[in-house]
C-alpha cells in the first residue's frame, strides 16, 4: 500500500464514523419522542458534532432522515428475504414475519411514522425513493408469502395492499400511541412480556383473516 493510500484511510474512517454519529444521534433523539420532529442543532448537539457535517454527509436533514430508514429498514428487508425463501408452512410465516416487523419497531419505534412522512411531505423523487427501497420490497415479499399460503389451499386471496397496510397499522400503532397506552391502559413501557403477547395477538388475528373457512 503507498503513502498515499495510508493517508487516506483514516479520513475515509472519520468521515464515516462522523456520519454514523449523526445517524445514531438523530435515532435516539427519534426513538425517546412521540414524534419525528427533530432539528439539525438537536442532532449537531446530541451528537457531539458541528451541524455543517449534516449537509456534508446527507446534504439535508431530509436526506439524514432517508439515510436513517435505509440503515434502520436494510437488516429487517434481508430477513424477511431470508424468511420466504426458507422451507416453511406459509402460517409459520407470516407469524415471523409479524414478529419481525413488531421487533423492528421495538428497537425503530419512529421508523413507520418517518417512511409516511417521507413519503407524504417530501419532494417526488424522495417519496419515489423510499418507496423503491421499503415499501416495494416489502409489499413483494409479502405476496410471495400470501401466495404460497393459497397454493398450499391454507389461505384464502385476499388483496396485498389490504394486507399491507393491515399488518404494518397493527404493528406500528402500539408504538405510536404512546400516550393512549400510558393513559387510557396504564402501559407507558412496552415490556418484553407485552411486546411477545402482541405479537402472538397480531399473528393469530391475521390468521383468522387469511384462513380458508
Amino acid at each position: 500500500m503507498n503513502s498515499a493510500a495510508v493517508q487516506k484511510a483514516p479520513k475515509a474512517a472519520k468521515r464515516s464514523s462522523s456520519a454514523d454519529q449523526l445517524l445514531e444521534a438523530a435515532s435516539k433523539i427519534l426513538a425517546q419522542r412521540n414524534s419525528i420532529d427533530v432539528s439539525l442543532s438537536e442532532i449537531a448537539e446530541a451528537s457531539g458534532l458541528n451541524s455543517a457535517l449534516i449537509k456534508y454527509h446527507f446534504g439535508s436533514k431530509d436526506g439524514l432522515l432517508v439515510a436513517l430508514v435505509r440503515r434502520d429498514a436494510t437488516l429487517a428487508l434481508k430477513k424477511l428475504d431470508d424468511l420466504v425463501a426458507m422451507q416453511l408452512a406459509p402460517e409459520t410465516k407470516v407469524r415471523l414475519h409479524i414478529a419481525g416487523v413488531i421487533n423492528t419497531y421495538t428497537k425503530y419505534p419512529y421508523l413507520n411514522r418517518l417512511i409516511h412522512v417521507l413519503l407524504t411531505n417530501s419532494n417526488e423523487k424522495l417519496a419515489r425513493e423510499i418507496a423503491d427501497f421499503f415499501v416495494k420490497p416489502l409489499v413483494d415479499s409479502q405476496k410471495k408469502i400470501l401466495e404460497e399460503g393459497v397454493a398450499a389451499g391454507i389461505f384464502r386471496n385476499v388483496d396485498p395492499m389490504f394486507f399491507y397496510y393491515a399488518i404494518v397499522g397493527a404493528c406500528d400503532h402500539i408504538f405510536f400511541g404512546r400516550v393512549s397506552r400510558e393513559f387510557v391502559f396504564g402501559a407507558p413501557v412496552i415490556t418484553s412480556k407485552t411486546r411477545e403477547n402482541y405479537i402472538e395477538f397480531v399473528a393469530d388475528m391475521a390468521l383468522k383473516s387469511l384462513r380458508r373457512e
